[in-house]
């Protein structure tokens, strides 16, 4: 027995002098030699070795070997001294099977590591900390956590910061949601709730959740506050869309003497989205000059999004991306959505050939990016291609991506692709059922659109109000105009949401097409939107297509009042005119519009003159 104590002693020394195996191989010769001592013939009473192991083995040389074993990539030789461990029984220290468990886990051996954990002779909190720890890493579904956190309490094994951390981490699923507030209330009884990681998991967690009042709450029952609970908080706040609040959080951070880093800078650029918020976010670029951070790509990327959505153009955009060092796919990516939301799609397209070329492979937020290029260019074959890459690229899984598929195929005029695509997705959210009832909407099929709208409520999916839009457009296209008014009192009376002015557009304009002119006027007068311009614009196109001039002028005349600088309600109140034979009043309206320096703005059509190849 001395003989392995003293192998064990010099395991260490002789690392790098005679080579790591060589050690671990003269080890386990010496604990076959202990382990022969124990056979069924001639052995020593099993009770005094134990006493033995207890007194005399020095336990930290064995936690020792195995650290070795796991510092070096060594399995085989850890699960031979797991092995001999088993054989000689010694029981006496809990770190050296935590340690075990550690070299499983580091070679991720998971279903090894529950084994190990399950035969374990004693558990302590470092025990059950790793392999939830663990269990979370490998996506472990989120009661199997809850079962070994109800085994913890069992064994009487106190849980502690790390153990609600990663648990609280571990609620993402939709059912496992409410369980996050059982882990809370847990630390609250614990009295850990007041500690910096579980706090911080808790502000994520809930904000994640879209519940930003008790991610505020969470924080403000952290005692200690430090970087990563603000930095968390702050993109929350963001994620929440509650940008003056993030902004708020972040002075309130910089008055507590809290030095901001990166993450914090690119958290808070992201409150810069509209040309209004352009100063603010040219000040932010200013901080991150002064301070030195402007050189990291992930500001970089932040600041290549705010310039897209703040500025018109997409100078500063190239100016930003050609000065990293580095570009990854999120710098192409951001630049790719900049070109899509300027309006400049074949740009957008050069920019996604010159990422392939330089190397750089597509990932699910970069095709859901590329592929509004090829609808609104209503490049169909160019649209196929992108999706071959997302079958090959196994992307073909993803919910944004098939979402973006779905609006590009109906942009392209392929509706029957389309509804492929919707139909061979295996699970549906809300953007997908809109987005097809979208389709079937631009395509005149109302009661498709209607059909999407029940299979959605009977999958459990609540609609917004961009789904209730899409219905009302399909309806108003769709010349279903009883079914159409019983989806807008389904929206405001068993949803109780708000009609925003493009809701009562569509109602007005699907009265207006079934030649209900007279309900259409009534509508507005009953909803009290006389000073929306949308439902006039609505109204006076019903009756550009029924030939009313009476109410056309009507409408008309309220579009000038709300609107006087649009050129539209005097070219459809003139083709009334002509349409009723009524030339003088036409050339009169022609001649105030030039007097108001109006102009009609030129229609244009695509047509592809050469194949763009991917």
């Amino acid at each position: 027995m001395l003989r392995v104590l003293a192998k064990l002693h010099i395991c260490k020394l002789t690392r790098e002098s005679h080579g790591y195996h060589h050690c671990c191989c003269s080890l386990l010769c010496c604990f076959r030699t202990v382990s022969s001592l124990t056979d069924p013939v001639e052995r020593i009473p099993f009770e005094k070795l134990e006493t033995i192991d207890y007194h005399s083995i020095k336990f930290h040389q064995l936690r020792q070997i195995l650290q070795e074993c796991t510092s070096a990539g060594d399995l085989l030789s850890g699960m031979s001294v797991h092995t001999h461990l088993v054989k000689l029984n010694i029981n006496g220290s809990i770190m050296i099977w935590n340690k075990l468990l550690s070299l499983y886990l580091k070679f991720g051996d998971i279903h090894y590591a529950h084994q190990l954990f399950d035969t374990m002779p004693q558990r302590d909190v470092v025990t059950f900390n790793t392999i939830i720890s663990a269990s979370v890493r490998d996506d472990y579904d989120a009661f199997e956590l809850l079962h070994l956190f109800s085994k913890m309490k069992k064994e009487d094994v106190k849980p502690n910061h790390i153990t609600f951390s990663a648990l609280i981490g571990a609620c993402n699923g939709l059912i496992a949601l409410r369980l996050r507030e059982v882990f809370h209330a847990h630390t609250v009884h614990c009295g850990l709730s007041s500690n910096a990681f579980v706090g911080s998991s808790l502000v994520d967690g809930y904000a994640k959740q879209m519940r930003l009042e008790d991610a505020i709450r969470a924080f403000g029952e952290i005692i200690e506050l430090d970087l990563v609970s603000w930095n968390i908080l702050i993109d929350g706040c963001v994620r929440n869309n509650c940008k003056e609040h993030a902004v708020r959080m972040f002075l309130q951070m910089l008055k507590g003497n809290v030095r901001f880093d990166g993450f914090t800078l690119t958290s808070i650029i992201k409150t810069c989205s509209k040309p209004g918020d352009l100063k603010h976010g040219m000040q932010l670029h200013g901080c991150a000059i002064k301070l030195d951070l402007a050189h990291e790509t992930p500001i970089h990327n932040s600041l290549i999004t705010m310039y897209s959505k703040c500025e018109k153009g997409m100078e500063s955009p190239l100016k930003i991306f050609g000065s990293i060092s580095e570009p990854n796919i999120i710098s192409w990516t951001a630049m790719i959505s900049g070109f899509v939301q300027n309006e400049q799609s074949e740009e957008a397209h050069g920019f996604y050939k010159e990422m392939l070329r330089s190397g750089v492979r597509e990932n699910d937020f970069s095709l859901s990016s590329i592929l509004p290029v090829y609808g609104n260019l209503a490049k169909l074959d160019q649209g196929k291609q992108i999706h071959a890459r997302v079958i090959k690229s196994w992307f073909g899984l993803d919910l944004s991506v098939n979402n973006a598929l779905i609006d590009m195929y109906s942009k392209c005029g392929s509706l029957e692709d389309a509804h492929l695509v919707f139909m061979k997705m295996e699970k549906h959210d809300v953007v997908s059922c809109t987005t097809m009832i979208m389709s079937y909407g631009q395509h005149g099929k109302g009661k498709e659109a209607l059909e999407i709208l029940s299979e959605m409520e009977s999958e459990g999916l609540v609609p917004d109000g961009v789904t209730f839009l899409g219905c009302l457009y399909a309806c108003s296209h769709g010349g279903l105009v009883e079914e159409g008014v019983r989806v807008f009192k389904t929206m405001t009376e068993v949803h109780k949401l708000n009609p925003k002015q493009e809701h009562f557009a569509c109602v007005v304009d699907m009265l207006g097409r079934a030649g209900r002119l007279n309900e259409a006027e009534s509508f507005i007068d009953e909803m009290g939107i006389e000073s929306d311009v949308l439902v006039w614009e609505a109204l006076l196109g019903a009756c550009r297509l029924h030939g009313e001039m009476e109410l056309g002028e009507k409408s008309a005349q309220k579009i000038m009042e709300l609107r006087p600088e649009g050129h539209g309600p005097y070219i459809l109140l003139a083709n009334i005119y002509a349409e009723r034979g009524s030339w003088e009043d036409k050339e009169v309206l022609r001649e105030k519009l030039v007097s108001h320096g109006l102009k009609k703005q030129l229609g244009c059509s695509w047509v592809p003159l050469e194949r763009m190849p991917c």
